[in-house]
């Protein structure tokens, strides 16, 4: 006869029926799983479970069938390695299983979550289901349907770092090539009136290890995301606090990277591969030629009150370690050079002011300030280099003859790309902020 085995998670009650997922100290069950999972007529289905305690303990499995609405129990066997099983004996076809195992001693009792099948049902292969982005900022996961067909997810769950986090329900249907959202119900994006059978139990971190795994009703492994060495990528990429800017997602080579948020929709191919994932190929930080420096421009200069302002038009967050200002015939030398700790956010600012207001910005430290005035009312150049000497981007006013020439005073409006990223113009200054939305041509004389 064909054998199932089962692994189950939670703890008892000392009930005759099942209850989900109470937990009390002493007695943990685990690894929930059982064989076979296309229950036919004749097969016998073998439950075990991982079933721990410091002190002596008895297990039983405790199942309900649709032709007999009592509790019907059968002790459970120990084997190697903590392992407890049962057999649930063969049904007929048509006929709903319902079950759990239960452990207790003197002090405890353990109760597994309910598990449940359907003898003669249709297999569904759950194999086509994939982890597909997963976002510790927003506090989501997405779960995406590979295959031809629809596929009802009732009793498929997922678990964050080996505790259960969520189960499906009957209603819950993801269709071909299509993708379903669940959202922490710690997130401060949930839209408004989202379904509550697609919220999970548990927070999720943008910059701590994590471990998602994925299962069939039966408790067989579907996909597992496990991140084991965040710190990686704070070494190779220069995340701040190793903070993911954005999300782990999968790229069409199937692997992980960083990338822009698309909850319910395809994934942007990303550049920076997740490190540190468990059974991943690239255990070690790559180590490119050079950064990409190529969305880093100067976005805002004010003569008025003196700033310089570098803007992030990509997605991923940069070091600016190296980079240096020069101004006018760069004969001085490099006005400020970016420290080992100057890193630049995704679609974020970084904003440096003059050393002659210094004493008006004791909140900033020595690293944000560069060497010199700025000036509203005289030709001048502002230079951005990359760390090996390439001009990265130029602002310049005037002639390019002699700097320092006296014209027009624009105080107290500021140099802009409009929008952030784009065309220079004179605008209302908007230090460390989106710039406006308009402006109007510089004057040159």
């Amino acid at each position: 006869m064909k054998k199932i085995m089962f692994v189950a998670l939670a703890l008892l009650m000392g009930l005759a029926s099942c209850v989900k997922d109470k937990q009390y100290p002493g007695i943990t069950i685990s690894n929930v799983t059982y064989n076979p999972t296309a229950v036919q007529a004749d097969d016998d289905v073998t439950v075990t479970a991982t079933i721990t305690c410091f002190k002596d303990f008895t297990a039983k499995l405790v199942y309900m069938t649709g032709v007999d609405s009592k509790a019907n129990e059968v002790a459970m066997t120990a084997g190697d390695n903590d392992l407890y099983s049962a057999v649930i004996p063969a049904q007929p076809n048509g006929t709903k299983v319902t079950f759990c195992v239960q452990a207790k001693n003197d002090e405890a009792t353990a109760v597994s979550s309910d598990m449940e099948y359907e003898v003669g049902a249709v297999a569904v292969d759950y194999s086509v289901l994939r982890l597909n982005e997963l976002n510790g900022n927003d506090k989501f996961i997405e779960i995406y349907n590979a295959g031809a067909e629809a596929i009802n997810l009732k009793g498929v769950t997922f678990n964050k770092d080996e505790e259960l986090a969520w189960t499906a329900e009957d209603a819950v249907k993801i269709e071909a090539g299509a993708y379903l959202v669940l959202y922490s119900y710690k997130s401060n994006v949930i839209p408004e009136g989202y379904p509550e059978n697609l919220i999970f139990n548990t927070g999720l971190s943008a910059k701590s290890n994590v471990r998602i795994q994925l299962f069939t009703p039966a408790g067989v492994s579907i996909d597992d995301f496990n991140l084991v060495n965040i710190e990686l990528n704070g070494e190779a990429y220069g995340y701040a606090g190793n903070q993911a800017p954005a999300s782990y997602s999968r790229n069409a080579d199937g692997k992980w990277y960083y990338s822009d948020a698309t909850p319910g929709a395809a994934n942007i191919d990303g550049q920076n591969i997740v490190l540190g994932l468990e059974g991943g190929d690239t255990p070690e930080p790559p180590t490119p030629e050079e950064p990409d420096y190529s969305n880093i421009v100067l976005n805002e200069l004010n003569g008025d009150a003196k700033f310089i302002e570098i803007y992030n038009k990509g997605n991923l967050e940069l070091s600016l370690a190296g980079m240096y200002i020069m101004k006018d015939d760069y004969v001085d030398g490099a006005k400020w050079t970016a420290d080992a700790t100057m890193v630049i956010p995704a679609h974020g600012y970084v904003l440096l002011y003059s050393n002659n207001v210094q004493a008006d910005h004791p909140e900033l430290g020595p690293e944000y300030f560069f060497d010199g005035g700025l000036s509203a009312k005289k030709t001048i150049r502002i230079t951005l280099f990359m760390p090996d000497g390439t001009e990265r981007d130029v602002f310049t006013r005037g002639s390019t003859g002699e700097w320092g020439q006296t014209i027009s005073d624009v105080a107290p409006q500021s140099y802009a790309r409009i929008p952030d990223g784009g065309d220079w113009k004179l605008a209302e200054a908007t230090p460390g902020e989106a710039n406006p939305a308009s402006g109007e041509d510089i004057p040159q004389e």
